[in-house]
């Protein structure tokens, strides 16, 4: 069977997970790994087993065994990144946020349609049974016409140096958490929002610490959400419908190896648990892209459904900036 020999670039904080995912993986497995340091690429490649350790992103580009490229980089550099390794000829999972501007998730499209490869963004939380089952049982009509999307994701970020703090690369809070539930009501609502609003406490170097929003949807469902950097972990989803809500507690960030997800049905102050296995949705996102390069097959996170949030997350930056400081949206 064919395995497909993965890169990483910028051995981060998240690399080590699509390491794990690969690891036994039948269909794939690490080749290498690139940082501009080349100590921390060999040491990354030692902790890690990668055969190979680069000490520039361009070398690991110009390898010829590599399918595929993780890009974890801060967020100002995954489009720029992404298109070059499309135009390197290999496939790319591109950490999410996949772009800064909807016009740079197209530029990404364009590089691989010409270049006859597959990216992907890298929305690991899609993969998960728990999201899979929520989204059957707001289809199935079990909570009745759908009313409401309440979705939060936030944690405590303190250290000023730290990249989702720096405007300039892509900081934020409604950058790197805002983006889940917000993703999670389109997906919900399976159209883009017509009204959108967004307030947010940002820091004196205008990152967003806070981040409130609210989508309205041309269905009439509502959407509201929250994502921060400035409170302890929160990460919560309600779909509320008329009849019944379901819980989702840790819909983004479960843990692959501790008890099952809690999913509730709540319905008339009675609470149901709904069952779902747990998994690695790393693993999971892995083994989608690797069947859409090997099998054919469509990934779960389309470039249309990553523009589409791009788009959203513009929007709601720009709405907040200009109720903070019109002289400066």
């Amino acid at each position: 069977m064919t395995r497909l020999q993965w890169g990483i670039i910028g051995p981060g904080r998240i690399a080590p997970r699509i390491v794990r995912a690969l690891a036994g993986n039948p269909r794939g497995e690490l080749r290498a790994v690139a940082s501009r340091e080349l100590a921390k690429a060999e040491q990354f490649a030692a902790e890690h087993g990668a055969p190979v350790a680069y000490g520039s992103y361009e070398e690991l580009l110009a390898d010829p065994a590599i399918d595929v490229v993780y890009i974890p980089l801060p967020n100002h550099l995954h489009a720029p990144w992404a298109i070059r390794v499309l135009d390197a000829g290999k496939h790319v999972l591109i950490e999410k946020p996949i772009a800064l501007s909807a016009e740079d998730v197209d530029a990404i499209g364009a590089a691989a349609t010409r270049n006859g490869r597959i990216a992907v963004e890298a929305f690991m939380y899609l993969h998960h049974p728990q999201i899979s089952r929520a989204l059957e049982v707001a289809a199935s009509g079990t909570l009745g016409p759908l009313q409401l999307i309440n979705g939060a994701f936030s944690f405590l970020l303190d250290h000023a140096d730290d990249p989702r703090l720096v405007p300039e690369m892509g900081g934020g809070s409604i950058w790197d958490v805002g983006c889940y539930p917000v993703s999670f009501a389109r997906r919900i609502a399976g159209e883009e929002p017509d009204a959108i609003a967004g307030l947010a406490r940002f820091d004196e170097s205008g990152a967003d610490r806070t981040f409130v929003g609210q989508l309205r949807f041309p269905g009439g469902l509502l959407a509201l959400f929250e994502s921060g950097f400035a409170a302890a972990d929160r990460e919560r989803i309600e779909i509320v419908g008329r009849d019944a809500t379901l819980v989702v507690e840790h819909p983004f960030l479960p843990a692959p190896d501790g008890p099952p997800p809690a999913v509730t049905l709540w319905r008339d102050g009675i609470a149901a648990p709904v069952e779902v296995e747990s998994i690695d949705q790393y693993r999971a996102e892995v083994d989608d892209l690797q069947s859409a390069i090997l099998d054919g097959t469509e990934p779960r996170v389309s470039l249309a459904f990553s523009r589409g949030n791009i788009a959203t997350l513009v929007e709601l930056r720009r709405l907040a900036r200009e109720a903070a400081d019109p002289a400066r949206a």
